[in-house]
């Protein structure tokens, strides 16, 4: 009985491997025929084939450990009457796993789209946000009801597929074979099907590090399956909260290492103006204010509204880049100086972080204030700011008592941006004391939205951009005209200050949360833009009468500045922490400036792919994003690596001390 039953079982287990391999490989060729640039692959031949082959060695592996429990089962049973059943439980088991393969690998093929990568830490992310508002933007900006229907079809087609062949090898007659035959082919099979689970016969099994195969990018994105990424992304999710002691002299080898000092803390010039008139400070966080589209602007397009003259006029940054690639992940690394996005929901929740970046202002006399134009409860917020030197926290309830017209204006995320801009203007005026305030804005999101109270001014969508986007006009044009609409509503507020008596006591900066995502990369040739946002700053003329500065608007930097930028026209003589942030203004600027990202690093030598960090793209000139097509020895290949270490070590001191 079991010479028959094994040998049944052999075949339809093999078959279904290969079936559900196909799955996997499918999705990667779509992958690399939507996202690659045909030219670069043409120049790099070997590093798709590696593509193909590594991927191949995943897509097998992760067939082999979606089907050995039922294939241990049907060996363990193989000698028992209920061989028959197990069998048969091949095809609906090969409908479920058909069903999860096609589900995964098309949501990460539309994750690709909007984030620029596949699944990682920030897909957790979007599960921990606000649920009913994700639900709605997936409902409305990606074809669910087409891609179910679609794993439906492909599942049942690999369904049918196995029935036909468990049926023809559960009914086939089988020779008898001798005992020791049929014992060493079991082990033959069990050997090969553990070889294929492991991935390799070598010293160290198929893992994430394999899939970096290339410099270009899109290929070392495409070589793991969806299933594999999701997998590598729960795991680095699991650590991310995960708070420990820190070895202090590890600590501070690792600070002299990338800061070149002996501790994380700063301190302000003494500047007696500043002493005797404290300003106040906005900071007005973006929602996907990205240099990507921005670069649409001009030319019958109008992306920035009434913030143009004040571009024009004050200080604005180009060579910068967000901190990450998401919302959370920006605030958190910009404020807390943290790698861990879930931090204000996690179990250091209600502990006070002394390198918070309110802090030096709360110690100034300051009253600290959080705007959000959206909802009370995201990410925690509300009740993890206080903790972090936060005095008051408003959000779009206070919004909508304050300003009732903006109830029936609101959207999905929450009120239209200018109602929160209204709202801090209406704080810093009656405010009797210097504030501290931070906006955070909601509109230009996802499901894209005018305010009906708005009329978009002059926009011409280019075939580039929709092309870009993956989007008609129609659709183009909302993004166009959100986008226009959040940054005329800073603009707004500026021109409102501005003539008002707060104008010369009140500073006002701006940066974008993120790139605007749905805009595809094309690697290498976005590299310089794909990431960056820009970075404006208003500093009222008394002040910069009374503080040395020098503007350079080729200037490199990200959001680790933004903060020591502000204190040093705020602040006199004030302590602050900052994990290698500078001031943008300084008159002597450092002679190697980085831009950091989650995902790229701005060097004065180019632009690298943090997962790539073996060569740089050289920037084209010394003011622009454009880079060199030809990538050439990264002489800072370690940089990003040792500043993220540097951040979890800081962060864990933060949290949980130091063990020497």
């Amino acid at each position: 009985m079991f010479q028959k039953n094994s040998k049944a079982l052999y075949p339809v287990v093999w078959l279904s491997l290969l079936s559900f391999t196909a799955i996997l490989m499918f999705g990667r060729l779509n992958f690399i025929l939507q996202y690659a640039n045909f030219d670069t692959l043409e120049a790099i031949p070997n590093d798709l084939f590696n593509s193909l082959f590594i991927g191949f060695r995943f897509d097998l592996k992760v067939a082999a450990i979606a089907y050995a429990p039922i294939f241990l089962i049907g060996l363990l049973t193989a000698n028992t009457r209920f061989f028959s059943k197990v069998l048969n439980a091949f095809v609906p088991y090969t409908f479920i796993v058909s069903f999860i393969a096609i589900s995964v690998t098309t949501a990460n093929f539309f994750y690709y789209q909007t984030y620029g990568n596949s699944f990682d830490i920030f897909v957790f992310g979007l599960m921990e946000d606000d649920t009913a508002a994700v639900i709605d933007i997936l409902w409305k900006d990606y074809p669910i009801l087409s891609s179910a229907i679609f794993s439906l079809f492909v599942a049942i087609a690999s369904t049918l597929l196995c029935k036909k062949y468990v049926h023809h090898f559960l009914n086939k007659a089988y020779s008898t074979q001798p005992t020791l035959k049929c014992t060493l082919v079991v082990i033959a099979n069990i050997l090969i099907y553990f070889v294929i689970a492991r991935g390799s016969i070598g010293t160290f099994p198929l893992k994430k590090y394999h899939a970096n195969v290339s410099n270009y990018e899109v290929l070392n994105q495409a070589t793991p399956n969806a299933i594999l990424a999701l997998d590598w992304a729960n795991s680095d999710h699991k650590k991310d909260a995960k708070f420990h002691k820190v070895s202090f002299n590890e600590y501070t080898s690792q600070v002299e290492k990338v800061l070149h000092q002996s501790d994380a803390q700063y301190t302000t010039p003494a500047n007696p103006y500043l002493e005797k008139n404290p300003p106040n400070v906005v900071f007005a966080l973006m929602e996907s204010m990205g240099t990507n589209l921005l670069l649409e602007d001009g030319n019958g397009t109008d992306l920035l509204g009434a913030l143009r003259p004040h571009m024009q006029s004050d200080f604005h940054f180009n060579r910068f880049t967000s901190g990450t690639g998401g919302t959370i992940n920006s605030i958190v690394m910009m404020l807390f100086h943290s790698n861990v996005n879930s931090i204000s929901h996690s179990s250091a929740q209600k502990t006070s972080l002394f390198g918070s970046a309110f802090l030096p202002y709360k110690n100034a006399g300051y009253d600290v204030v959080y705007i959000t134009g959206g909802s009370p409860n995201w990410r925690n917020l509300k009740y993890y700011m206080p903790y972090q030197g936060v005095d008051a926290f408003y959000d779009e309830v206070d919004i909508k008592k304050a300003f009732p017209e903006a109830e029936k204006l609101s959207s999905t995320w929450g009120v239209p941006d200018e109602f929160a801009f209204k709202f801090a203007e209406k704080i810093l005026a009656e405010s009797e004391k210097p504030v501290m305030l931070m906006i955070q804005t909601e509109t230009n999101h996802p499901p894209y939205k005018v305010p009906e109270n708005y009329e978009v001014k002059p926009i011409q969508v280019s075939q580039y951009a929709m092309d870009k986007m993956g989007l008609d006009k129609t659709e183009s044009e909302k993004i166009y005209g959100t986008y226009q609409y959040s940054s005329n509503a800073l603009g707004e507020f500026v021109d409102s200050i501005k003539a008002s008596s707060l104008k010369s006591k009140t500073i006002i900066s701006a940066s974008g949360d993120h790139r605007l995502r749905n805009y595809s990369i094309e690697f290498p040739k976005d590299l310089g833009f794909a990431r960056a946002v820009p970075f404006y700053l208003y500093v009222p003329e008394a002040i910069l009468e009374h503080t040395s500065y020098k503007f350079e608007k080729e200037r490199i930097g990200s959001h680790r500045d933004i903060f020591p930028t502000l204190y040093a026209f705020s602040l006199s003589n004030q302590n602050y922490y900052s994990l290698g942030g500078r001031n943008l203004l300084q008159v002597n600027d450092i002679e190697n400036p980085v831009g950091f990202n989650g995902n790229v690093t701005y060097t004065k030598n180019g632009v690298f792919n943090n997962s790539t960090p073996d060569v740089i793209y050289p920037w084209a000139d010394n003011v622009s994003l454009t880079i060199k097509p030809t990538a050439m020895a990264n002489p800072d290949k370690s940089i990003q690596k040792d500043y993220s270490y540097l951040q979890t070590l800081f962060l864990n001191a933060q949290i949980k001390g130091f063990t020497e």
